[in-house]
């Protein structure tokens, strides 16, 4: 039986992303809904697997969710197929669509699969802590805890925790910039165009640093970016041609890599329309633990048109997974 019902948060929330973009612009976070029915079409693609449900009144609802790496990684794509009959619990659209953003699947055999964390953590629309792998159920938290101690930063990096500072000292212009944006048709992810620095870095998947000579390449699952980081002392950012991830140079300070980052190109420096100039420089700094196991970043960043002071852009916590790939990202919208 389809079922349709509405839950009104009374307690405001902030808006959600999930890396790619804005989804409070299209999605309602104050109006909850429950779809069920036939899944009739899956489209495996990324910024967003898309699912389209028939249900029992034969209206055809589409709904939006993690990306196919994520999804991938909970194993969801062998699990769920075309015919099943599942249930879809998330933000239902404020454009007037039938259509819904999908934080929890409840599938066939009863099962709560929590498609989109963070959302959920805010929202507390399911208990469970559990995704499917192949058949069977695992902790969505598992992640290797025996990682190779002789490889230091060089090897790849799984996400746990994110502060990223929301109070930043941004400018009249760019205040002005972002109440100006219209994320329905101004967002470059729409279109599929990989963002550069500081965005690139704000992401929930893998990240895998790679020693090659006086170079380390610092690959992001997301968007496919690579970026190169020179630690050769004697180069210098002057002249050197602007691009998506700038031009970075490294020191090492004891367990930390330190990383300077100028000439980007990308002309945003967040997801909202906040502006950013070529001027802008980055500080990044990668600290290792006395036992290898985890990595902190934390940056800084200027630049004397999006901010009126330096901007702290908090920290965020990897693990060590030496069972984690950098799968391809190949976005299609």
């Amino acid at each position: 039986m389809h079922r349709m019902h509405f839950l009104f948060l009374s307690f405001f929330l902030p808006c959600i992303t999930n890396g790619h973009h804005a989804f409070s612009a299209f999605f309602d976070n104050n109006a909850i809904g429950t779809v069920q029915g036939k899944l009739i079409e899956v489209s495996w693609i990324n910024p967003h697997v898309r699912f389209q449900i028939r249900t029992d009144q034969n209206e055809i609802w589409e709904a939006e969710t993690a990306p196919v790496n994520s999804l991938q990684r909970l194993g969801l794509n062998s699990i769920v197929n075309v015919g099943d009959r599942i249930t879809l619990i998330g933000a239902l659209s404020q454009l007037g669509r039938k259509s819904m953003l999908a934080i929890v699947m409840k599938l066939p055999n009863g099962e709560e699969v929590v498609l989109e964390p963070r959302m959920n953590r805010q929202l507390k629309l399911s208990s469970s802590t559990y995704s499917p792998v192949g058949n069977t159920l695992i902790p969505t938290t598992s992640l290797s805890t025996n990682p190779d101690e002789d490889s230091g930063i060089f090897r790849t990096w799984a996400r746990v925790q994110a502060d990223r500072n929301q109070d930043l000292p941004l400018s009249e212009v760019a205040l002005a910039a972002r109440e100006a944006w219209d994320p329905v048709t101004d967002d470059p992810a729409l279109r599929c165009e990989p963002p550069g620095m500081p965005v690139t870095m704000d992401t929930p998947f893998p990240i895998e640093f790679i020693e090659n000579g006086m170079q380390i390449i610092l690959r992001v699952e997301q968007w496919d970016a690579r970026r190169i980081i020179r630690i050769d002392k004697t180069a210098a950012a002057n002249d050197r041609p602007s691009s998506l991830q700038g031009y970075s140079l490294g020191t090492w300070e004891g367990n930390t890599l330190v990383v300077e980052t100028s000439n980007i190109s990308w002309p945003y420096f967040d997801e909202f329309g906040t502006p950013q100039t070529e001027v802008a420089r980055i500080t990044e700094r990668f600290t290792l633990s006395e036992d290898q196991q985890t990595l902190v970043w934390r940056a800084t960043m200027t630049d004397p048109v999006t901010f009126i002071g330096p901007a702290d852009l908090g920290n965020v916590h990897y693990k060590a997974d030496p069972n984690a790939k950098i799968l391809p990202y190949n976005c299609d919208y």
